[in-house]
């Protein structure tokens, strides 16, 4: 066999790995999907984002308006994330925390447990304004 026969038998091994690699792959993916059970057509899976909260408040009185907010993504077990965002005139910062069955490992905010706490009542309003040092 010349060197180019080598090249393209081992050029055909890898594209073959690499099928099988993906295949397999697929194949788990599938499993994961039917594990998780299916949804009714037009319904969310239980696991899709469905329950969002959000507070907007002060985090600064030298700051006008309300300009920071926390903000919960979470699915229908109360999974997901509270994202918290501090809004100063020098800077802007954004925190995430996880979120499981309503609660977090990490110690929320009133801001943060507010919003978590929307989301799982459905309230979408967005009036309450709080103020911090």
């Amino acid at each position: 066999m010349t060197p180019a026969d080598w090249v393209l038998a081992l050029g055909l091994v890898l594209s073959l790995a690499l099928v099988l690699a993906l295949h397999r792959r697929q194949a788990a993916l599938e499993r994961q999907l039917r594990r998780r059970g299916r949804s009714e057509p037009g319904q969310p899976s239980s696991m899709a984002l469905q329950n969002v909260g959000l507070v907007r408040y002060r985090a600064f009185n030298d700051v006008g308006g309300d300009h920071s907010f926390a903000l919960s993504l979470l699915d229908a077990q109360g999974d997901g994330v509270v994202l918290n965002g501090i809004y100063h005139r020098e800077r802007c910062r954004v925190y995430a925390k996880p979120v499981r069955r309503w609660e977090s490992e990490q110690i929320l905010t009133d801001e943060e447990a507010e919003a978590v706490r929307r989301a799982r009542e459905g309230d979408n309003s967005v009036d309450r304004e709080a103020n911090r040092l």
